[in-house]
């Protein structure tokens, strides 16, 4: 079982306000993408990004850092303070979005992280969840470990990318915990969908 939760991240939706019902309705281009990335070592994750770079530089606070299932990488990132940052693309950013919020619940035999970021209407909620999937008793309770991200306009549901990839920096609990206060009116039950 990973030590702490996985995966606050967020993936790259060109948003716009005047987007239509059927824009919603179809995840962008990319989002459902089933491409396996390149996965990373420990030390590149470490290593500091070039400028523009999706990495968190040495005087950044790490909050997350993975791999996605299509390809992209996102990482959040404090350089102190009540903010952080949100960061996805390949070998350069493509969306970064600063500030969020920081929620967290405990499940019997688990617990999730979410860390949520606005931007133009889309809600980008990063998130590591830990679900017991036995409930016999006496025997282990088998806990399913998943870390991703959705994304939400409004409270609709537009797409989803898991993290994939065994080196990925979960989601630091107590890192988060030091840039914001806990909301957790802010959690949303459409990460359920990463259990299916």
């Amino acid at each position: 079982m990973k030590a702490a939760l996985t995966a606050l991240a967020l993936v790259f939706i060109p948003a716009c306000d005047a987007a239509t019902e059927a824009d919603v309705a179809t995840p962008p281009e990319g989002l459902a993408s089933a491409a396996t990335p390149i996965l990373p070592t420990v030390a590149e994750m470490a290593a500091p990004p070039a400028p523009g770079g999706i990495g968190c530089s040495p005087k950044e606070a790490p909050i997350f850092a993975c791999n996605l299932t299509n390809g992209k990488r996102v990482a959040v990132c404090s350089g102190g303070g009540r903010s952080a940052q949100y960061r996805y693309g390949s070998t350069i950013r493509e969306l970064a979005i600063d500030g969020g919020e920081f929620g967290y619940q405990m499940y019997s035999g688990g617990g999730e992280g979410q860390i949520v970021f606005v931007n133009q209407g889309y809600r980008y909620v990063v998130f590591s969840r830990v679900v017991r999937t036995n409930f016999a008793p006496g025997e282990p309770n088998y806990p399913a470990v998943t870390d991703g991200v959705i994304v939400l306009r409004g409270d609709k549901f537009v797409g989803m990318q898991l993290c994939d990839d065994p080196a990925a920096l979960p989601v630091q609990l107590d890192a988060a915990s030091a840039v914001w206060e806990r909301q957790d009116d802010l959690f949303t039950g459409e990460t359920e969908r990463a259990d299916r």
